[in-house]
């Protein structure tokens, strides 16, 4: 996950290099033209004693397309205008207007984290709603990756209710087993920004949401990934061998 990318703005002559979400190993490249307009909005400001560009509002689309499969992704969102400053040859500062974008849809949706080998469908499906709301709504991006660490305590078969009534997120964290210390810790982490990602005007930001995301990665990775078992059994034949594990070994062969 690059979180610069994720939370910065572009220039029209150097968009990011988002990652393809059919592929996910080429990256996405302009294709074709990009537009951008001013709004009427903005535009009617123009004559204002105290307008200055710094007041400009734009929206722009464009096409991308992937380097490596060719799949087709479609972006949108807003523009603005600031002083960018610079250095010159001679060692003096110089200010120009420039104008950055800043996306706010793509279809279909970019992948915004890795999801482990054996991650469950029912769990991908909202964390790809979470991708899809991230750059326009951070507080539903959140909410929407609390909904997937629920259902992954449901899978790990935790019950989400009690004499037909429904039990608190905190309660069934704590339903965990105790050498499960650390997991717990990351369930509630999502759970605190989950909660203020569900309150009306919440201030969650875009740094936020990518917490909750960078978290939900690592939990994926916790429960359902290979590479944390694959260490354990590594240092288990090493323990074993009380010395270094040949390739044979490592491949059961030895």
């Amino acid at each position: 996950m690059n979180k610069e990318v994720l939370k910065g703005a572009f220039t029209q002559g150097n968009i990011f290099l988002y990652k393809c979400p059919h592929c996910y190993n080429g990256v996405l490249r302009l294709s074709g033209e990009f537009n951008s307009q001013e709004t009427e909005a903005s535009k009617v400001q123009h004559g204002e004693e105290w307008w200055d560009h710094e007041y400009v509002v734009l929206i722009f689309n464009c096409t991308l397309k992937c380097s490596t499969c060719n799949e087709l992704v479609f972006m949108v969102g807003n523009g603005v205008v600031d002083i960018d400053h610079d250095i010159d040859e001679d060692g003096g500062w110089v200010s120009t207007w420039t104008t950055f974008y800043s996306p706010t849809y793509f279809h279909p949706p970019l992948q915004l984290i890795d999801y482990a080998a054996n991650s469950p469908h029912e769990v991908i499906t909202p964390l790809a709603t979470a991708s899809s709301l991230y750059f326009t709504s951070p507080a539903a991006c959140c909410n929407s990756v609390r909904v997937a660490a629920e259902l992954i305590l449901t899978k790990l078969g935790i019950p989400d209710k009690k004499d037909d009534k429904p039990i608190y997120f905190s309660n069934r964290i704590n339903l965990l087993p105790e050498d499960q210390k650390s997991t717990k810790e990351l369930f509630n982490a999502i759970r605190w920004i989950g909660n203020h990602g569900s309150h009306p005007g919440s201030e969650i930001e875009f740094e936020d949401a990518l917490h909750a995301l960078e978290i939900m990665e690592f939990l994926l990775e916790e429960i359902y990934g290979d590479k944390r078992k694959q260490l354990k059994e590594l240092a288990a034949a090493i323990n074993d061998r009380k010395g270094p594990v040949s390739r044979l070994h490592r491949l059961g062969l030895g």
